[in-house]
């Protein structure tokens, strides 16, 4: 029993921590996140709370895998509920809400990277994951509308895209991928999809970025109707 309260204690303790470093993010960014500081605010010293957390960088790491977690099983429960033609829209909205809901944990994981941070191998596969579930989405996004298999069936879509070569950017979009584990045979997608997603994502994020860092501030139209055009034009192709 002693060591249930023991291990409540440290995990309620590890938690209340993230919170205040969450509350430093949103006031200093991430080069205010102190260690110290953070005990300080607990009522706690500095060596007790290194106690719960190595160093910063382990306690970045526990933000930013949270982060992931949550965004991910945000945009897969917006992709489980819309039909298979609505996916990709469901996904965009769902991500440019999450986002305008919380950014400080946005540009987190999308924003100017930690000087000196060396993301451990589970945030990439956390990542990986979340990439995996935007390929799918796009699946209907420009192109052919082609999406499982489009490369052809047992992952030769790794290697081909509709039986060409994969281009520089397919390939190592094809490798990042990996990180999240194989796929069901006969399921993964062809490298001109997975291309497509990453340069879809990457638009998606452009109008995100710029709208959770104020820049459309005083341009005098809403950010949200620009998204909803980018949205219709890369559901178009364009």
């Amino acid at each position: 029993m002693a060591t249930a309260r023991r291990e409540r204690y440290r995990k309620q303790t590890r938690e209340e921590a993230k919170a205040v470093a969450l509350a430093q993010l949103s006031e200093s960014g991430t080069a205010g996140i102190s260690v110290n500081a953070i005990a300080k605010a607990m009522g706690m010293t500095g060596p007790a709370l290194y106690r719960y957390f190595a160093s910063r960088d382990e306690l970045l790491t526990e933000l930013i895998t949270d982060t992931y977690r949550d965004l991910a099983e945000t945009l897969a429960r917006a992709v489980a509920d819309a039909t298979p033609a609505d996916r990709f829209r469901a996904l965009a909205l769902a991500l440019r809400d999450w986002a305008k809901r919380q950014p400080d944990r946005y540009l987190l994981i999308y924003g100017t990277p930690v000087p000196g941070y060396q993301a451990p191998p589970e945030t990439t596969e956390i990542a990986a994951g979340l990439m995996r579930t935007i390929v799918d989405a796009c699946a209907t996004v420009g192109g052919d509308g082609v999406g499982a298999g489009d490369g052809g069936a047992g992952g030769s879509g790794a290697a081909m895209s509709g039986g060409q070569p994969l281009t520089e950017l397919e390939a190592a979009l094809a490798r990042h991928l990996e990180g999240a584990g194989p796929w069901v045979a006969g399921e993964e997608p062809g490298g001109e999809l997975k291309g497509r997603a990453l340069r879809t994502w990457t638009r998606l994020h452009g109008v995100i970025s710029l709208d959770v860092q104020g820049q459309f501030t005083g341009m005098g139209f809403d950010p949200s109707v620009l998204f909803e055009a980018e949205i219709d034009a890369l559901v178009r192709g364009g």
